[in-house]
């Protein structure tokens, strides 16, 4: 590709894959190599106001030495330069985080405030063909899915970073050779980064030593690994599009520091309908997108209802009832109606085949005694208890839980445990344990919805009559 040819090219790769307005203003990042200095004198040629942004990392002796090509380049073109210096040594200690991401860090942060300041419509960087190839294969190696084998796209918003202002990629297209042949045809002051060398990072040791092995086989790997990332760009980006859609039958309670599912509904859809519903869940609580193992880990709550929040990823939490799921940011206070609350302090009689109205919504019904089907642990569900009607004393009740409340729960070998430890250890949030509804007699407490079933009124060997309590909420 020469250089009219990749100058034609990406006049229409700008436009029509990054977004860009001909003549827009534009923030390009510089660090003074081949591929840098392409994008910044292919975009001032084709007409768009270019602003050169250039960040003195302070980690190789030759820093000094690209800042000065930068302001070269910048001059020799007329465009403005913006540079400033960043210690990414010391926010990478400061952080504990690798010196690779601390200085993607820094260069992004530093790129988008330029352009927020400078009224730039976007950033551009200059990856191109050669890192798409790079990308897909890192992600492939790890294991990634369609997002990952997407790749890098032309136009991404970041954020994090940059608000609403994309990232885009005018050269992506374009083959690195290309670029390089370009600078140096042009007569820009090429710098070489010397760190590209070194083996001890993935990336280099993949356009080093792997790819070249790879395309003995496939000598167009690079072109073919575009192609895939660009299948799979679309594949995803229709994916997302549907699970956007949809989204509105799954979730049916949403605010800042929760989400509300339809536990159901998540379970009927399709498998790639609840990994990027969690994903949208995840960001709609300020979160970034929860890795494969995170994502599978609560599909597989998803599941098992019962118990008390688990904790997820980053800070979130993750509620799974029989009918309804929360996930939520700690500390987060959800509707008082999305679990079981008794509607006053006051005793309420259960009686066989009755129904104790509580509020929300929530229904507590009390069945028997019947005879014990054969198949009564295949009916057990988190939400509903069997008991030995005859080792129970009724009448029962209903009513919220008092001081010195206590329950022998199942698996504990007959030792109690106070109520409210049981509350604490499932992790309740406290502003429901004041009205969560217990089930009691003249024995103590026998049923602690959703969390325990007293041990001396489990089913056992020698049960013959059964007393089946169910917990509800009506649509």
């Amino acid at each position: 590709m020469d250089a009219e040819a990749l100058l034609q090219r990406a006049a229409a790769f700008a436009r029509q894959a990054c977004g860009l307005t001909p003549g827009a203003r534009v923030v390009v990042g510089l660090s003074a190599g081949p591929d840098s200095l392409t994008l910044l004198d292919v975009l001032h040629r084709l007409g768009y106001e270019v602003i050169a942004a250039h960040l003195h990392h302070g980690l190789r002796p030759e820093a000094d030495a690209d800042a000065r090509a930068a302001a070269e380049a910048a001059a020799q073109l007329g465009v403005p330069l913006v540079s400033a210096h960043a210690d990414v040594l010391a926010a990478a200690a400061r952080h504990k985080a690798p010196l690779e991401a601390a200085a993607r860090e820094a260069r992004y942060r530093f790129l988008f405030t330029v352009a927020q300041q400078r009224g730039a419509s976007a950033v551009a960087v200059g990856h191109t063909a050669d890192d798409q190839a790079e990308t897909v294969l890192m992600h492939v190696l790890r294991g990634s899915g369609l997002p990952g084998l997407a790749g890098l796209r032309p136009r991404r918003q970041l954020p994090r970073w940059g608000g609403a202002l994309p990232l885009v990629r005018p050269l992506l297209f374009a083959p690195r050779a290309a670029t390089v042949a370009y600078a140096l045809g042009r007569g820009l002051p090429v710098r070489w980064d010397a760190s590209n060398w070194q083996r001890d990072v993935l990336r280099n040791r993949l356009r080093l030593d792997i790819l070249p092995r790879l395309q003995v086989e496939n000598p167009a790997l690079p072109e073919t690994l575009a192609r895939l990332a660009a299948v799979a760009a679309a594949d995803e980006d229709f994916l997302t599009q549907e699970a956007q859609r949809r989204w509105s039958e799954v979730v049916f309670s949403q605010a800042a520091g929760y989400v509300g599912l339809h536990r159901q509904t998540f379970l009927a859809a399709h498998l790639a309908l609840q990994r990027r519903w969690l994903r949208l869940a995840a960001a709609a609580l300020g979160a970034q997108a929860p890795s494969f193992s995170q994502t599978e880990a609560a599909r597989q709550q998803m599941q098992q209802p019962g118990g008390g929040p688990r904790s997820w990823f980053a800070g979130l939490w993750l509620w799974v009832g029989q009918e309804e799921a929360w996930l939520f940011r700690s500390g987060a206070a959800l509707p008082t109606t999305a679990w079981p609350q008794c509607p006053t302090a006051a005793e309420i009689p259960l009686r066989a085949g009755e129904t104790v109205r509580l509020a929300g919504g929530w229904r507590l019904r009390l069945r028997g005694p019947q005879p014990l089907p054969p198949d009564w642990q295949q009916r057990a569900a988190p939400a509903t208890a069997w008991l030995d009607a005859d080792a129970i004393a009724t009448p029962l009740t209903v009513r919220p839980r008092r001081p010195g409340d206590t329950i022998a729960p199942l698996g504990l070998n007959g030792r109690h445990q106070k109520v409210s430890r049981l509350f604490i250890n499932a992790k309740i949030p406290r502003w429901l344990r004041p009205r969560w509804p217990l089930v009691t007699s003249a024995q103590g407490v026998l049923w602690v919805p959703l969390l325990a079933t007293a041990e001396g009124v489990r089913i056992t060997p020698a049960t013959r009559q059964a007393f089946i309590l169910q917990l509800f909420k009506e649509s």
